[in-house]
């Protein structure tokens, strides 16, 4: 009888890996430059056709912001992880760039809070 804990895993971690991706604004691509693999190995990872080796697994929840622990919970990743978006947004800006970006946000969250939503 054949063990279906390895292809239970490998679907599980590629649905949140798929996810979370998606969820920060990365295509395959962008997120396998990242890591240093090809997208077709995203794409394995991602529909759960191989199971990645752990160190791979840390390098896409280092990119992605999660850990792995994250990456392998048996719940879906939230659709709304905007914090995940902006983080990798303002990846490899320089500090003062950051900060200037910071400063415009809130301003433009304290703007959108003060306009009265329609009932």
């Amino acid at each position: 009888m054949e063990n279906t804990a390895p292809r239970a895993l490998a679907k599980n971690l590629g649905r949140n890996i798929g996810s979370s991706r998606r969820a920060a604004g990365l295509t395959q691509q962008q997120l396998a430059e990242r890591v240093q693999v090809d997208a077709l190995t995203i794409s394995r990872y991602e529909t759960g056709n191989i199971l990645p080796p752990l160190t791979m697994v840390a390098a896409i929840g280092q990119v992605l912001h999660l850990s792995i622990t994250e990456l392998l919970n048996e719940s879906p990743t939230p659709p709304n992880r905007h914090h995940t978006r902006i983080a990798i947004l303002l990846d490899g800006l320089t500090p003062e760039d950051r900060t200037w970006v910071e400063g415009v946000l809130k301003q433009l969250v304290k703007r959108c809070r003060s306009v009265p939503t329609a009932a």
